[in-house]
């Protein structure tokens, strides 16, 4: 325990990324125990047995100087990859698939099939009857899928001492969660930014409305490139969760959020540092009930503040580059001949570099329905991830992502259309 606080305490202030703008910071790097106790935790209140469940790139660090979501600085949790929400914002549909369990309690308040949960939990007690903290919603999925399956959620849950279990990630009526279909430019829109992408290079786009590709209106257009320099197409304003707790008594707080539908699109929440925090007339002399953290206390505390002080160094920015595609036979996710001798040529370019990581993008025609598509785009991807760890490439180092039917290239309405739609497309992040 000691040497791990140690060694994340040297290591987040050395594995800083940032945008191409250096506006906004993220940060996988960090122990959930940290977050919880020296970003999130703000006065009156104290924490202990933290645990987070999820994948690493799934929740870190936020940091922005420019206060453009109207959070500084705190913690983003995300359903897909915490790097994915820089800005600036050049596409409609950006995700990054995990591939891991959803939350049964998320799927109540959705009413669908949830993925890619990131579950961020701890027990608290606080000095005052009034708990609260701030928080920003955002997510992928807007504009395009309000209204749909794809309503991805999440949820504050609270339990212990006179407190049934229940959700205080609601709006201010206290009543309404929050959620893609419940929070959009239509339903509850005096608490929506929109922050969306228009495209204006491509004349035919995919209506995912009608699902199939139709004339873009906006084609050739002046550019208007979106307002805020996050890759999320909309967000909330800032938000507040509340609930009424007896002082000194434990309790225990569940942080969720997961997409609903399938697991491409990206959704995350933005919890505001130093909120978390007990208020009101009661003010209660708190007993150590955790003094198990107390000795880990001690050993992180120089690194405390240490987001406020933190110089930005010069450090690689991730780039992004798609080096080419595989296509398929319809309905199959075996590898032909060609397909076999492109994937070597990925892997040769790979050599050169070595510490570049390999994404991976699967496809479907829309022949089929969704659930299955999506589920052979993910073998298709899986097939390549495959021979490219047989060619020597290591597993960390190559990402598996899918997308089922909702990015043709090319019209499903011909035979050579839903050819090319049939693909798995690479791409090298350095």
């Amino acid at each position: 325990m000691v040497n791990s606080l140690k060694r994340y305490c040297i290591l987040s202030l050395l594995l800083i990324h940032f945008s191409a703008n250096g506006q906004v910071v993220v940060d996988t790097s960090f122990t959930a125990e940290y977050l919880v106790e020296k970003v999130l935790l703000g006065p009156g209140v104290k924490v202990g047995n933290v645990k987070f469940t999820g994948e690493k790139h799934a929740i870190s660090t936020y940091l922005d100087h420019t206060n453009q979501l109207g959070i500084s600085k705190g913690i983003l949790l995300t359903s897909g990859n915490a790097y994915y929400a820089l800005g600036p914002n050049k596409s409609p549909r950006t995700g990054w698939a995990s591939s891991a369990f959803g939350d049964e309690e998320l799927e109540a308040i959705a009413r669908g099939k949830t993925w890619d949960a990131a579950v961020l939990e701890f027990d608290f007690v606080t000095v005052s009857e009034n708990l609260s903290f701030r928080f920003v919603f955002a997510s992928e999925e807007y504009l395009e899928y309000v209204g749909s399956k794809f309503n991805d959620v999440f949820g504050f849950f609270i339990s212990g001492e006179n407190v049934k279990r229940e959700n205080i990630a609601r709006l201010p009526d206290g009543k309404t969660p929050i959620t893609v279909n419940t929070v959009n430019n239509e339903l509850n829109s005096q608490y929506y930014i929109d922050n969306a992408y228009v495209n204006t290079t491509d004349p035919f786009i995919w209506d995912v409305r009608n699902r199939e590709v139709v004339t873009n209106l906006n084609y050739l257009k002046e550019e208007v490139p979106p307002k805020y320099d996050t890759q999320f197409d909309g967000f909330t304003t800032v938000l507040e969760a509340r609930a009424k707790v007896i002082p000194n008594k434990v309790y225990h707080i569940k942080m969720a959020i997961a997409d609903v539908g399938d697991g491409i699109l990206d959704s995350g929440v933005f919890l505001d540092a130093g909120s978390f925090q007990s208020s009101g007339e009661i003010i209660a002399n708190l007993d150590d009930h955790f003094k198990e953290n107390r000795q880990a206390d001690k050993l992180a505390k120089r690194a405390a503040n240490k987001l406020d002080e933190i110089k930005l160094p010069d450090v690689h920015i991730p780039k992004r580059h798609r080096i080419g595609q595989i296509e398929f036979d319809f309905d199959k996710y075996h590898l032909t001949p060609l397909a076999a001798s492109n994937i070597v040529r990925v892997y040769n370019q790979w050599k050169d570099t070595k510490k570049a990581r390999i994404e991976l993008i699967g496809h479907t025609d829309s022949h089929g329905s969704h659930e299955y598509n999506e589920s052979l785009s993910h073998r298709r991807s899986e097939s390549v991830a495959q021979m490219l760890i047989e060619l020597g490439v290591p597993k960390n180092l190559i990402a598996v992502n899918f997308m089922g039917e909702t990015s043709p290239l090319k019209s499903n309405e011909t035979d050579e259309g839903r050819a090319r739609n049939r693909r798995v497309e690479f791409y090298l992040i350095y």
